[in-house]
Protein backbone atom coordinates (compact mmCIF):
# COMPACT_ATOMS: atom_id res chain seq x y z
CA UNK A 1 0.00 0.00 0.00
CA UNK A 2 1.77 3.32 -0.86
CA UNK A 3 0.84 6.67 1.21
CA UNK A 4 -2.22 8.69 0.98
CA UNK A 5 -2.08 12.50 1.52
CA UNK A 6 -3.62 13.00 4.50
CA UNK A 7 -3.99 16.40 5.20
CA UNK A 8 -4.77 19.95 3.83
CA UNK A 9 -1.55 22.20 3.86
CA UNK A 10 -2.74 25.50 3.88
CA UNK A 11 -4.05 28.26 1.61
CA UNK A 12 -2.51 31.63 0.63
CA UNK A 13 -4.06 34.90 0.93
CA UNK A 14 -2.81 37.52 -1.08
CA UNK A 15 -2.88 40.77 0.92
CA UNK A 16 -1.68 44.65 0.21
CA UNK A 17 0.49 45.22 3.33
CA UNK A 18 1.50 41.71 4.44
CA UNK A 19 2.91 43.22 7.76
CA UNK A 20 -0.28 44.79 8.43
CA UNK A 21 -1.86 41.71 7.83
CA UNK A 22 0.29 39.74 9.98
CA UNK A 23 -0.47 42.31 12.33
CA UNK A 24 -4.17 42.03 12.33
CA UNK A 25 -4.31 38.02 12.03
CA UNK A 26 -2.39 37.58 15.57
CA UNK A 27 -3.42 40.36 17.57
CA UNK A 28 -7.13 40.78 16.05
CA UNK A 29 -7.85 36.84 15.35
CA UNK A 30 -5.44 35.18 17.66
CA UNK A 31 -3.74 33.02 14.87
CA UNK A 32 0.43 32.35 15.88
CA UNK A 33 2.74 32.97 13.53
CA UNK A 34 3.60 29.13 12.27
CA UNK A 35 6.51 30.14 9.78
CA UNK A 36 8.66 33.91 8.96
CA UNK A 37 11.35 33.10 6.62
CA UNK A 38 12.74 34.89 3.39
CA UNK A 39 11.38 34.18 -0.06
CA UNK A 40 12.21 36.03 -3.54
CA UNK A 41 12.84 39.12 -2.14
CA UNK A 42 9.95 39.06 0.40
CA UNK A 43 8.94 36.54 3.23
CA UNK A 44 6.95 33.66 3.70
CA UNK A 45 4.66 34.15 6.34
CA UNK A 46 2.16 31.33 7.60
CA UNK A 47 -0.48 31.74 10.26
CA UNK A 48 -2.92 29.32 11.83
CA UNK A 49 -5.16 28.54 14.99
CA UNK A 50 -3.26 27.27 17.79
CA UNK A 51 -4.02 23.98 17.32
CA UNK A 52 -4.87 24.02 13.65
CA UNK A 53 -2.35 21.83 11.28
CA UNK A 54 -3.65 23.82 8.25
CA UNK A 55 -2.82 27.66 7.89
CA UNK A 56 -2.99 30.56 5.78
CA UNK A 57 -0.14 32.15 3.82
CA UNK A 58 -0.04 35.27 3.70
CA UNK A 59 1.53 37.30 0.55
CA UNK A 60 1.87 40.36 -1.17
CA UNK A 61 1.79 40.36 -4.74
CA UNK A 62 5.67 40.23 -6.27
CA UNK A 63 7.38 40.05 -9.17
CA UNK A 64 10.12 38.31 -8.09
CA UNK A 65 7.99 35.70 -7.19
CA UNK A 66 5.14 35.31 -9.93
CA UNK A 67 5.02 36.54 -13.54
CA UNK A 68 3.33 39.70 -14.75
CA UNK A 69 0.30 37.62 -15.84
CA UNK A 70 0.17 36.01 -12.35
CA UNK A 71 0.91 39.23 -10.83
CA UNK A 72 -2.40 40.69 -12.53
CA UNK A 73 -4.40 37.67 -11.31
CA UNK A 74 -2.62 37.89 -7.66
CA UNK A 75 -3.68 41.76 -6.74
CA UNK A 76 -7.25 41.51 -8.68
CA UNK A 77 -7.47 38.29 -5.70
CA UNK A 78 -7.13 41.01 -3.28
CA UNK A 79 -10.36 41.91 -1.38
CA UNK A 80 -12.45 38.74 -2.69
CA UNK A 81 -14.16 36.19 -0.99
CA UNK A 82 -11.35 33.46 -0.18
CA UNK A 83 -13.68 30.22 -0.02
CA UNK A 84 -11.74 29.80 3.67
CA UNK A 85 -13.59 29.10 6.22
CA UNK A 86 -13.21 28.63 10.15
CA UNK A 87 -15.11 26.72 12.39
CA UNK A 88 -15.64 27.71 15.97
CA UNK A 89 -17.45 25.55 18.95
CA UNK A 90 -19.05 29.14 20.03
CA UNK A 91 -19.95 31.48 17.52
CA UNK A 92 -21.29 33.98 19.82
CA UNK A 93 -18.57 34.75 22.01
CA UNK A 94 -16.17 34.30 18.82
CA UNK A 95 -18.40 37.08 17.37
CA UNK A 96 -18.38 39.09 20.27
CA UNK A 97 -14.34 39.12 21.03
CA UNK A 98 -13.61 40.05 17.46
CA UNK A 99 -16.42 42.40 17.03
CA UNK A 100 -14.83 44.00 20.39
CA UNK A 101 -11.23 43.69 18.96
CA UNK A 102 -12.73 45.88 15.93
CA UNK A 103 -13.10 42.97 13.61
CA UNK A 104 -15.19 43.49 10.73
CA UNK A 105 -18.14 40.47 11.58
CA UNK A 106 -21.32 39.87 10.53
CA UNK A 107 -23.67 38.97 13.18
CA UNK A 108 -24.14 35.51 13.37
CA UNK A 109 -26.77 33.78 11.27
CA UNK A 110 -28.75 30.26 11.88
CA UNK A 111 -28.53 28.43 8.51
CA UNK A 112 -30.84 26.32 6.79
CA UNK A 113 -28.67 23.17 7.27
CA UNK A 114 -28.50 23.66 10.82
CA UNK A 115 -25.71 25.64 11.48
CA UNK A 116 -24.71 29.67 12.35
CA UNK A 117 -22.68 31.67 10.38
CA UNK A 118 -21.05 35.12 10.23
CA UNK A 119 -18.84 36.68 7.98
CA UNK A 120 -14.90 38.21 8.38
CA UNK A 121 -13.20 40.17 6.67
CA UNK A 122 -9.55 41.50 7.04
CA UNK A 123 -8.31 44.30 6.26
CA UNK A 124 -7.66 44.29 2.72
CA UNK A 125 -11.48 42.98 2.71
CA UNK A 126 -10.16 39.53 2.00
CA UNK A 127 -13.75 37.46 2.69
CA UNK A 128 -13.57 34.32 5.48
CA UNK A 129 -16.85 32.33 6.43
CA UNK A 130 -16.92 31.55 10.52
CA UNK A 131 -19.06 28.45 10.77
CA UNK A 132 -20.56 26.38 13.92
CA UNK A 133 -21.87 23.48 13.08
CA UNK A 134 -25.83 22.63 14.71
CA UNK A 135 -24.64 20.88 17.67
CA UNK A 136 -22.10 23.98 18.55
Amino acid sequence: MFTMINTIGGVVIMVSDQAQAVKFYTEKIGFDIRMNVPFFGGKWIEVAPKDSESTLSIMEPNLQQMSPKELEVAKKSIGSNTGVWFYTSDIQSTYEELESKGVNITKPEKQEWGGTMSLIKDLDGNIFTLLSSPEG
